[in-house]
């Protein structure tokens, strides 16, 4: 079986075409122009061995991940921005999973991955300035416990 990159058949994914799904609430799905943070690292700790400076052991830590960023432009979503406004202005959390799903040319899922456990932290919208054209953009960002690609 040929893996390459080019196939017959085969269009590589685009990074532009995605769609963002909050599990429990399917009126929370919202179109987002952006989506950044899978990002997941794992920091070591240096052990050297006693009496035997040749030998340096490495010993992986919790897996670390990155905050989970939303952009989009400013559109009326009242399930999205009741959870958030519950969050951020009363103090009361309700973590949810969300699926980010990459597109493919037929709006089929090419790949998908599954982030568990987002409240936000921080909800943003750009400035607002006379002088330009341009859209008023919201930004949300969240914690996460772990996110995983699905299968």
């Amino acid at each position: 079986m040929d893996y390459g990159f080019f196939q017959d058949g085969y269009a590589p994914p685009t990074a532009f075409h995605f769609s963002v799904k909050f599990l429990k609430y399917g009126d929370m799905e919202s179109s987002f122009q952006e989506v950044s943070g899978l990002k997941v690292s794992v920091k070591v700790t240096e052990k050297k061995e006693g009496g035997d400076n040749e030998y340096v052991h490495y010993l992986p830590n919790p897996p670390v991940f990155q905050d989970l960023v939303l952009k989009r432009c400013l559109l009326p979503n009242e399930e999205l921005t009741n959870w958030c406004r519950d969050a951020l202005e009363k103090f009361k959390f309700e973590p949810l999973n969300l699926q980010i799903i990459l597109l493919g040319p037929n709006r089929e899922s090419m790949a998908s991955w599954t982030v568990e456990k987002a409240f936000p932290i921080s909800w943003e919208l750009s400035p607002l300035n006379s002088t330009k054209n341009e859209l008023a953009i919201e930004t949300l960002t969240l914690k996460y416990t772990k996110f995983t690609k699905d299968s």
